[in-house]
């Protein structure tokens, strides 16, 4: 097999990724200047949503075969030289983990992965009870206790955090 091919190969795996998480940026760009600069909290008009919606998927596979040109260019040039680069490989794994570590690392840090947080745990407990509310003490407090609130806004049972299920 031809080195630009498995170059193009190469770059197929990362390319996606890479592309995939600038289209998802330039996605939450345009809403956001969208939102700030033009509709604002008003009811925003159809026609953004269809050509964003249209726009997104064109750019990442737009992106997508820019990253496999881009490895069949590399691939052709190298074709000169003998034998292959491991390197290329593991760059090439690194470039395909880095995203997905990136992804990864960022839903764990705002607790969309990993243990539950004791306000979600408390929110949960009072949710699957029948209560309207919960609500926690203040941190400063030191008290580890759970507090449902009824239809009225008073607490109506106290649970210690240790008794929650996680």
């Amino acid at each position: 097999m031809k080195k630009r091919f498995i170059y193009m190969l190469l770059f197929l795996v990362p390319g996606l990724f890479v592309s995939l998480l600038i289209t998802v940026a330039v996605l939450g760009v345009a809403y956001g200047a969208l939102w700030l600069f033009v509709f604002g909290d008003s009811t925003w008009p159809t026609w953004p949503e269809q050509v964003l919606s249209g726009l997104m998927p064109t750019m990442f596979f737009g992106l997508w075969v820019i990253a496999m040109v881009g490895g069949y260019a590399v691939g052709k040039r190298l074709e000169a030289t003998p034998g292959f680069d491991v390197r290329h490989v593991w760059l090439s794994l690194a470039a395909t983990l880095l995203p997905i570590g990136i992804a990864l690392l960022h839903q764990l840090s705002i607790g969309n992965l990993g243990p539950k947080s004791d306000s979600e745990r408390c929110s949960e407990y009072c949710s699957e009870h029948g209560y309207q509310s919960s609500g926690m003490p203040a941190r400063q407090s030191g008290e580890q206790t759970c507090i449902c609130h009824g239809s009225f806004g008073e607490a109506e049972i106290t649970v210690p955090i240790v008794e929650l299920p996680p």
